[in-house]
């Protein structure tokens, strides 16, 4: 059926599309200042820091200061962080790290580099973070790590992560969906555990278009994190002489131009937060007690920072239609819905 034939039927008589607004411009939004940043690192043809130059010495102070954290450490995605984590909390072949069983692939893909085995962990259906009773029924004596996703925003219990550490498991906590999301007693997540990964791709909050940044407030894990993703002089600035000539060799140094537009995004982070919050609760507000449709969950008190995606649950049996067709009605009238 065409998008016309689709919208003749609407309750106002009217034809075409309901929705003809322009869709905003794409993330991420460039400020002045950003632009100003990238302009001269290309004027000064500063393109590649193989050290710490001071665009990047920068970049990770504003993150460690955000986060309250003693150290950041820049990557050249949210990826190659993780794989840094993982190393530095120390997990090795054979070691068991559990997984939750919904995230981006990219949360355990590094595992597999370092020769480490995923056991899979049960999800809340509601907000699709790891079950954390269901993950402790999975410890067992080769169980190195957990590493969980704040999916879409939502921070994991901090308590529940609490408590595996006290059982001797190694926390990595992947940000990448929460820049400045807090849990319901207002604790910041990447503060929850040992080591904490943010992304900093193209659709996240904080955006440099393409890099990824390793947040920690234990010392031994930033020096374990080096030598594997900063090589050379990097490495040298932080160990002694003798106990690292070329690090590991793996290449995760970031993008001076990344990281200057990345600085910019941290500054209004929190404004730019409220907003997004605002407009998506006010969503949530509007589509409640539609047949069919729950608003996407979020616990009492919980905020969750860059709400990287809305997902609203679709009932088809309440609805009484199935969800494409339902899609099909709503892309008609000028919507960008579709499934995640």
């Amino acid at each position: 059926m065409s998008a016309g034939a689709r919208s003749a039927g609407r309750p106002d008589g009217a034809t075409g599309p309901a929705v003809t607004i322009p869709l905003p411009p794409a993330w991420p939004w460039l400020s002045p200042p950003a632009r100003a940043r990238v302009d001269a690192l290309l004027d000064a043809g500063f393109l590649s820091d193989y050290a710490l130059g001071d665009v990047l010495a920068e970049f990770e102070r504003t993150v460690a200061a955000y986060q309250g954290q003693r150290f950041a450490l820049g990557a050249s995605s949210g990826t190659s962080a993780l794989h840094m984590a993982f190393s530095a909390v120390g997990v090795r072949p054979g070691d068991e790290v559990l997984v939750p069983s919904y995230s981006f692939h990219a949360t355990v893909a590094p595992l597999f580099l370092l020769g480490a085995v995923p056991v899979l962990c049960d999800v809340d259906p509601l907000t699709g973070n790891a079950d954390l009773a269901d993950a402790a029924a999975r410890v067992t004596d080769a169980t190195r790590a957990i590493v969980v996703t704040h999916m879409w925003g939502h921070p994991v219990d901090p308590d529940g992560l609490a408590a595996l550490r006290a059982r001797g498991v190694k926390v990595v906590e992947d940000c990448s969906h929460a820049h400045g999301a807090r849990s319901a007693d207002g604790r910041l997540v990447g503060t929850y555990g040992d080591a904490a990964v943010f992304s900093l791709g193209a659709r996240k909050m904080v955006s440099g278009g393409l890099g990824g940044v390793l947040t920690t407030d234990d010392e031994d894990v930033f020096a374990a994190a080096l030598p594997l993703g900063h090589c050379h002089e990097r490495a040298q600035l932080h160990l002694p002489a003798e106990d690292v000539a070329v690090g590991l060799g793996a290449n995760y140094r970031l993008s001076p131009i990344a990281a200057a537009i990345a600085i910019e995004q941290y500054r209004d982070l929190d404004e730019r937060i409220a907003r997004k919050r605002a407009v998506l609760t006010g969503l949530s507000d509007r589509l409640a007690g539609l047949p069919g449709i729950r608003p996407q969950h979020t616990g009492p008190g919980v905020d969750r920072g860059g709400w990287y995606g809305y997902k609203a649950r679709f009932l088809a049996d309440e609805a009484g239609r199935e969800l494409d067709d339902v899609l099909a009605d709503l892309q008609a009238e000028g919507l960008a819905v579709d499934r995640p």
